[in-house]
């Protein structure tokens, strides 16, 4: 029988690390009847009407020698016929709803500062490591689900604090940094819902939140609460994966649910079809990413709730395989869409309508023509917009909205005289995309100056990049990359400090000393701003105040300028932004910009990855070398006239920062140092008559407007 159970548990597919091997129970082999009972490893395989014809094949074949026996399986008692969801039969539900218009979401992220009353002091409730903690890592995903489901006309519950709380806790922290149960306390729950374990905190925060979602006077349709865990493959390149929980029973051992439906059945069904969506979904970008357990457990959150409920554990925050992927932002919005997906797919079936991909290039014309692209989803058919939402403000006013109907162009009156800004928001039968990147605009008053307006600057809001920190491995150590840090997409919560331990052989004790992985602590609680895609509004703000005019776009649109009736590339200045990106120029760009040289235009470009252009290229067109990396500790910049600049080297609330600013130097006698690092000694900026490169993010300087205007009245004035 152990020959059998290998064999089942290498059918299974579940690695050792996490799942216990098949073990049989108990085996009984009638004429051509074959009844086999096992442990519960195999209540945990999502099976398919497919698997489960396979595997008892097999088994007739082990154990009669040949395929045609009738086998009967039982695991944990189930007859695993009866573990087949809705959902691996491709059994959809019922109905005609596309979006998610008056359904009631309970959504929460896991954990959170708790009062430890023994050691009488706010402690996390799971380990810090890979630089952050699973109590703030979690907020990433059900921000950006939040935001999806509501967007699909969702009304989405929250038992803790959504990042928009800055408010101080109990804790002395931001309260979104805070457990659910001190939020339900702050919200006037009453206290048989947080109040159950007689001062333990940690225990009385799981199950507030369950018994907040039973409380709640709203029809609930399901209940989500997202999780990380804590295993670890040992090495750097095994995947843990997406675990997905659900519970069969209640506290009192009930089966139904409130409304009267099987728990088992309705829960492993929801479980389902998240899971397979996230998994499938998450192999579009990590194709070795794995699906664990689609598994029946008994933990509180997803035992006590009287609704359809789950625990999605996401992937393992202990795994640094998993972590390289985790702390990628463009990775976290993969992973969030999935589960807003599998919660669209469990409601609505066939009907479902997937909402549009944000819009990622557009730009705005001197005539008030704008233009976007949608953003094709290779992998949902159903997310093409039919319409579009635009968005306009003037100066920090108001934003006023118009819906366009399919076309992706619209004409606007641009008023004279202030910051107009815009972005697009794309639409469908299924709901609203997340926002593009904001253009903006600035036009004088032409009636004393017909010529006010000729000589334009065009900002190209070319930082379209998010990504995470730099890794390496070898035998002994592995880890982040001192130094290094994600570019996260707006902003992040999660960075709590830098990893400090990178031994491989160190191992966790207990959550204050937890080996290998192990980070500080001294960010918590402080948000991290990244690439804000709101660079053309930065910039064209002090445009304003200079009275300069300009318009923008992003660097897929620069092409869309050759429609206006004025010459190619008609302007005084173009101010190219690359920010923080890996790769600051595309060969489309480097051909448009050296179109524009050509003409002698003028040229701003700032960036701390100067080293990653063309080197050819930046000689011929920029007359500018890479010289040096990591070329400022301080961060102090000397500039022209004695002007000195400070650059954010670190993760910070305020602005953009840098960690890798860039030292150049001049190519030829036409070009000369502008700035320089006033520690290191080299070049921070090179110009010429034509052109200036910075080689850090200008949206990283404390003080932008003044280094802004700066650069920008040393090129049009050669001051």
């Amino acid at each position: 029988m152990q020959e059998l159970a290998d064999s089942l548990t290498a059918y299974t597919g579940f690695s050792p690390l996490w799942s216990p091997n098949v073990r049989i129970k108990n085996m009984r082999v009638n004429g051509n009847n074959v009844t086999l009972r096992t442990n519960a490893t195999l209540h945990d395989v999502r099976w398919t009407p497919d698997k489960i014809k396979d595997v008892k094949r097999k088994v007739s074949v082990w154990t009669l020698g040949h395929p045609k026996g009738k086998v009967t399986i039982f695991s944990a008692g189930t007859d695993i016929e009866t573990l087949v969801t809705n959902c691996a039969k491709g059994v959809y539900a019922s109905g005609k709803q596309k979006d998610l218009t008056e359904r009631n979401i309970a959504l929460w992220p896991s954990h959170g500062l708790y009062h430890n009353a023994a050691r009488d002091e706010w402690i996390w409730q799971r380990a810090t490591l890979w630089t952050t903690v699973e109590d703030l890592y979690s907020q990433e995903y059900v921000r950006l689900i939040r935001r999806m489901l509501e967007n699909a006309g969702a009304t989405v519950l929250m038992p803790r604090a959504g990042l928009e709380n800055s408010d101080l806790g109990v804790s002395g922290m931001p309260q979104w940094t805070e457990g659910a149960r001190y939020w339900l306390i702050s919200q006037g729950a009453d206290s048989t819902i947080w109040n159950l374990y007689d001062g333990d905190e940690y225990k009385d925060d799981m199950k507030s939140r369950t018994m907040w979602v039973n409380a709640l006077d709203v029809p609930v349709d399901l209940c989500l609460a997202l999780h990380t865990d804590g295993l670890d493959s040992g090495n750097d390149s095994t995947i843990v994966g997406t675990l997905a929980i659900y519970t069969a029973k209640d506290d009192d051992g009930r089966t139904t649910l409130r409304d009267g439906r099987d728990r088992e059945r309705v829960n492993r069904n929801l479980a389902d079809w998240i899971q397979t969506q996230v998994t499938t979904d998450l192999q579009t970008v990590a194709p070795e990413w794995t699906r664990r357990q689609l598994k029946e457990a008994n933990y509180c959150e997803t035992r006590v709730p009287v609704v359809p409920t789950i625990i999605l554990e996401l992937l393992s925050h202990k795994n640094m395989a998993d972590m390289k992927y985790g702390l990628d932002p463009a990775f976290r919005f993969v992973a969030a869409r999935a589960v807003y997906k599998g919660i669209l797919r469990y409601l609505n079936g066939h009907a479902a309508v997937v909402q549009p991909l944000p819009v990622q290039e557009l730009a705005i014309h001197r005539n008030g023509l704008l233009q976007w692209k949608p953003t094709p989803d290779s992998i949902e058919p159903s997310a093409q917009p039919t319409y579009y939402m635009v968005y306009t403000q003037a100066n920090n006013g108001e934003w006023n909205v118009q819906q366009v109907e399919k076309a992706t162009q619209v004409q606007l009156a641009i008023p004279q005289g202030v910051q107009f800004n815009c972005y697009v928001v794309a639409g469908n039968e299924g709901g609203l995309s997340l926002p593009s990147p904001m253009v903006s605009a600035y036009l004088q008053d032409p009636t004393n100056d017909p010529m006010a307006n000729d000589q334009m600057v065009l900002v190209v809001d070319g930082f379209n990049e998010v990504y995470g920190p730099e890794w390496f491995a070898d035998s002994t150590f592995a880890g982040i990359v001192p130094g290094t840090y994600a570019c996260e997409d707006g902003f992040s919560c999660a960075y709590i400090g830098q990893q400090w331990n990178y031994t491989r052989a160190s191992e966790w004790k207990d959550d204050d000393n937890c080996g290998w992985g192990a980070c500080y602590r001294n960010h918590a609680g402080q948000l991290t701003v990244g690439n804000t895609h709101d660079y053309a509004v930065q910039h064209g703000w002090v445009l304003r105040k200079m009275r300069i005019p300009y318009v923008s776009c992003t660097a897929g649109m620069t092409a869309s300028y050759r429609r206006d009736s004025t010459p190619e590339w008609d302007f005084a200045l173009i101010d190219y932004i690359c920010g923080r990106n890996r790769q600051p120029l595309s060969d489309q760009t480097m051909k448009m910009l050296a179109a524009y040289a050509g003409q002698a235009g003028k040229i701003l470009l700032s960036t701390d990855h100067f080293s990653a252009i063309d080197r050819v290229w930046a000689k011929k067109h920029l007359h500018t070398a890479y010289h040096a990396a990591q070329a400022t500790h301080s961060g102090r910049v000397n500039g022209t006239r004695h002007r000195l600049y400070q650059l954010a080297l670190e993760p910070n609330e305020e602005h953009l920062f840098t960690c890798t600013p860039e030292g150049l130097k001049p190519t030829d006698e036409t070009a000369r140092r502008v700035a320089s690092y006033e520690d290191m000694r080299c070049a921070a900026a090179v110009g010429t008559d034509h052109t200036l490169v910075f080689g850090f993010p200008l949206e990283a300087c404390t003080d932008f407007d003044r280094i802004y205007r700066h650069a920008i009245e040393w090129l049009l004035n050669n001051e």
